[in-house]
Formats: C-alpha cells, structure tokens, sequence
C-alpha cells in the first residue's frame, strides 16, 4: 500500500548495484510510471536503494527496467 497522501497504489524497495549514476538511470527508466523517493546507500550488497511509488506490478516494473535491471542487478521489493 502506498503512503497516505500518495495517488499511487503500489510501493516497492528498488536496490541495485553501482554508483549513484547507476540509481539515476534505474531512476529515469521509471518516472514516467511513479514516484521515486528516499535515495540511500545499502550498507550489503547490493549497494543503493531507493523507494518508490507507482500503479504498477513488480512484474510491469521488471519489464520497463530492461537490460537496465540485469546490468545492475536490481531487485524489486514489497
């Protein structure tokens, strides 16, 4: 479930590898779809993570990533 105040109705943990460029990539990739928010270093691998917002399945998010999602190894969480 998303926040309160959000007109999203999904949110999921998006983590990955790389350097903050990496994150900003996986971050543009989604835009378009949701809300991406409370950037972060992981203190595991993989090293970013990031919230985010959006009507989306994590399927539908996968699929939008791309070859994005393999080349930095993301994971998509509830």
């Amino acid at each position: 479930m998303a926040s309160r105040n959000s007109p999203y109705a999904r949110c999921y943990y998006l983590r990955g590898g790389g350097d903050c460029a990496a994150a900003a990539a996986i971050q543009a990739r989604l835009l378009e779809y949701g809300l991406c928010s409370y950037f972060t270093w992981d203190p595991r691998p993989p090293r970013w993570r990031f919230f985010y917002e959006s009507d989306l399945s994590r399927q539908q998010i996968e699929s939008a990533l791309g070859t994005l999602r393999e080349r930095f190894t993301v994971e998509v969480t509830e």
